[in-house]
């Protein structure tokens, strides 16, 4: 992998964290809006985790280097 695809990725994860953090998590029932502005984030979450396997399906990663990531975090 290059240090671009590394970047990109990276980037790409530290959005969708930066989107699961603003969900408003709440004690008791969570009024309409905020359950469909937690569902609009997690969409768009789960879009850039998308984003992410579709860079790993274009070959940029080969499965030793992937697995050794995985192994150190």
């Amino acid at each position: 992998m290059d240090a671009d695809t590394a970047l990109s990725i990276m980037e790409t994860l530290d959005q969708a964290e930066a989107l699961l953090r603003r969900m408003h998590l709440r004690d008791g029932c969570a009024g309409a809006n905020a359950l469909a502005h937690n569902r609009q984030l997690l969409d768009a979450a789960r879009h850039r985790l998308e984003q992410v396997h579709s860079i790993e399906g274009m070959g940029a990663f080969s499965g030793d280097e992937f697995n050794g990531a995985a192994a150190l975090a």
